[in-house]
């Protein structure tokens, strides 16, 4: 045949507009001597030669008709058109050769051509491999041998073409819908695991020939990938227009039956307890497996092959088991990460995460959360109950030891503002991520297992989708107003006793301290919750999908969790600051001659009103305790630091005033209680 099949034309593989020029011309002598001692494969892979499936032995068939089919998931292959670089007019999805096979076998029964005069055969060739000849046969029923030719060189030889275009009408044997259709090529090419990639040439298409006495008599080409023979031409050219074909079961009509024929068979099939434990025994995949080893060995191999192949079962199911276990735990760890995570592009790198349900919230928080402490100006007489987390952040207040004074002065730097830092430790977890995909990919991809590479896929592309819907920036209070404010110096009064004295300006204290940050998200709420919803079914498809991929497939995943696990823990575990580009705030502290360690909250509190000078923000923070002893303490402090303001020595070191808080805090309560107690003897004399 002068058909070329290895040509291809310009622009992306197999993309045409229309059907291709294939002919129906029948093959010479010449080209029948061409494929005579081709050979061809049978269910076990035993090879025959392509004549000896056609030529008359002891004058017995004498006619054959010859299917050559596409590849045996004929349905998932054209998927592949659908992909964004490539054209399609028709959105149609296909499976048609096994729907074309499953109407044949309808409409022409073995019998039907064992009742002709001469007798008939039909014998069905696919590109795959023939391993994967018990699946199809069993999806699609058919009744006729079946063999495989993966060179196709058969193929070749006789003139069929390569193409994925899907012509320009469905046929007349598609009768399952669309979205039938399409879930069950899928669903057949992963439940085949590693077969799912030996199904064959994806744009081989096929053909029919008729064979008689060793000659084509006729014959037809596909020109698509839905372009079989229609059923009535192949009975009108075995002779059977005559007869009536038979009506094709759907799944529609085998399950109409009357309630009182459901009663009759159910009450037909009742059977004592043990009958079915027994029969639960042999149907699990451990007993069942046991039975056929026996039926297949016999004796003591059977036994212990089927000890071993049910030790490998128990095996998977508790990789299965760990690696679905694995994959959901660590949600702290990934909480602690995940707020400033989105701040960055790297979230939007496909990877695997552990525990990714953390991420899938049914709400946002829409503020950072600030840390426990009373802020308090120490001018301006304004209060809060909690610090913001980004002036906590940079203040580093967790290190702040019980009773400390620390000062700190800050200024705003004209550089851009409080982000995400480019290579923080989050980021180097995205991509360990991603390359711990990438490298399940290609695990997957060498194993040949379908559901281990859509659940890596899956469960990679699962962070993706949450960071789009998760993506926000950070946003500080500007002041916008000019007119003159008082000192905007700060205290922050810690619950362990610690003071933090901040001087500032009035900018600073308004982005930091006064106004709450805000977390501005790029999407609305009401796409948030689509993509939640998107995200969570990723996650339960990725999961079934990993719980039923192969054991090594399996044991990648365990280890690359329990890597991912161990780093992000490390990473939670690691300042905060770590992670944020801070540099728009500059921060310089401020070192005082008497230091910054204190035995007694008194003494504390005394160094936190002589650096900030003024007792103000005491008493209306509240600090102080309301008394009598206590207000002449504050007097007494204000007096002091009135007359000895700090002052810097020629070392750099701020000095503080001499005087000893808990010398006089001990006199004023010594000199109170000797008046409570005259106070006490006056009464009780004059009751005398």
């Amino acid at each position: 045949m002068a058909v070329d099949t290895t040509t291809k034309p310009e622009g992306f593989v197999g993309e045409f507009d229309g059907d291709i020029n294939a002919n129906d011309n029948l093959p010479s002598r010449k080209d029948l001597e061409k494929v005579a001692e081709l050979p061809v494969l049978d269910v076990n892979g035993k090879p025959h030669t392509f004549k000896s499936l056609y030529a008359s032995v002891k004058n017995e068939t004498s006619r054959v008709l010859f299917i050559f089919i596409r590849h045996f998931f004929c349905g998932v292959g054209s998927l592949l058109p659908t992909l964004p670089f490539h054209k399609v007019t028709d959105p149609s999805f296909d499976q048609n050769c096994q729907e074309y096979l499953r109407s044949l076998s309808t409409s022409i029964t073995p019998d039907a051509l064992q009742a002709f005069p001469t007798p008939t055969k039909i014998i069905v060739i696919g590109c795959g491999q023939p391993e994967l000849i018990p699946m199809y046969t069993q999806e699609t029923k058919c009744p006729y041998p079946i063999y495989a030719d993966p060179s196709k060189k058969l193929y070749a030889q006789l003139g069929m073409i390569r193409t994925l275009n899907l012509g320009p009408k469905s046929p007349q044997y598609m009768q399952y819908s669309l979205p039938s259709a399409m879930v069950r090529s899928i669903y057949q090419a992963l439940k085949a695991g590693r077969g799912a990639f030996k199904g064959g040439d994806y744009w081989q298409v096929g053909a029919e020939f008729l064979f008689e006495n060793g000659h084509v008599t006729w014959c037809h080409r596909m020109k698509n990938t839905r372009d079989h023979a229609e059923v009535p031409e192949i009975r009108r050219q075995l002779g059977l227009d005559g007869a009536k074909p038979p009506s094709r079961k759907t799944f529609s009509s085998g399950i109409r039956r009357s309630s009182s024929q459901l009663q009759r068979r159910l009450s037909d099939r009742r059977m004592s307890w043990s009958r079915s434990r027994d029969r639960a025994e042999k149907s699990s995949p451990e007993g069942s497996m046991m039975e056929k080893l026996k039926e297949d060995k016999g004796g003591e191999e059977a036994g212990e092959q089927a000890s071993k192949e049910e030790g490998q079962v128990k095996a998977t199911l508790v990789a299965a088991t760990g690696s679905v276990a694995l994959a959901i735990l660590g949600e702290a760890s990934v909480e602690s990460s995940a707020r400033i995570s989105a701040l960055s592009k790297s979230f939007l790198l496909p990877r695997l995460i552990p525990a990714p349900q953390a991420l899938i919230r049914a709400s946002r928080p829409e503020r950072l959360e600030p840390a426990n402490a009373k802020v308090v100006g120490a001018y301006s007489g304004g209060q809060r109950d909690r610090v913001n987390y980004i002036a906590h952040l940079l203040h580093d207040g967790d290190s702040l030891r019980p009773y400390s004074v620390r000062c700190e002065k800050i200024t705003k730097e004209d550089l851009p503002p409080v982000k995400a830092k480019s290579f923080g430790p989050t980021t180097l977890l995205a991509f360990l991520g991603c390359a711990m995909s990438i490298a399940l990919l290609a695990l997957s991809i060498h194993e040949q297992d379908g559901m281990a590479l859509l659940a890596t896929i899956l469960l990679s592309l699962l962070s993706t989708l949450v960071g789009v819907g998760s993506q926000w920036t950070l946003v500080l209070s500007q002041r916008r107003a000019t007119r003159p404010v008082p000192c905007s110096d700060v205290v922050i009064n810690y619950p362990n006793g610690a003071f933090l004295v901040i001087k500032c300006g009035e900018e600073v204290a308004r982005s930091l301290y006064w106004s709450p940050e805000e977390c501005v998200y790029d999407r609305s709420p009401r796409w948030y919750r689509l993509i939640s919803l998107l995200g969570t079914l990723m996650l339960m498809f990725g999961v079934i999908c990993l719980g039923n991929a192969e054991l090594n497939v399996q044991l990648g995943f365990a280890a690359s969790y329990i890597i991912l696990n161990a780093a992000y823990w490390v990473v939670a575990a690691l300042p905060q600051r770590w992670n944020w580009d801070l540099r728009c705030y500059k921060t310089e502290r401020q070192y005082y001659r008497q230091g910054e360690e204190n035995d007694r909250f008194t003494t504390a509190m005394w160094k936190a009103i002589a650096i900030s000078g003024t007792t103000k923000w005491v008493r209306l923070a509240g600090i102080a305790p309301v008394s009598e002893a206590w207000d002449k303490w504050l007097d007494k402090a204000a007096e002091v630091i009135e007359k000895e303001p700090c002052w810097q020595d020629e070392e750099g070191f701020h000095v503080l005033p001499d005087w000893d808080p808990e010398k006089y805090l001990d006199e004023v309560h010594g000199h109170k209680g000797e008046l409570e107690k005259e106070r006490f003897d006056s009464f009780g004399n004059s009751m005398v």
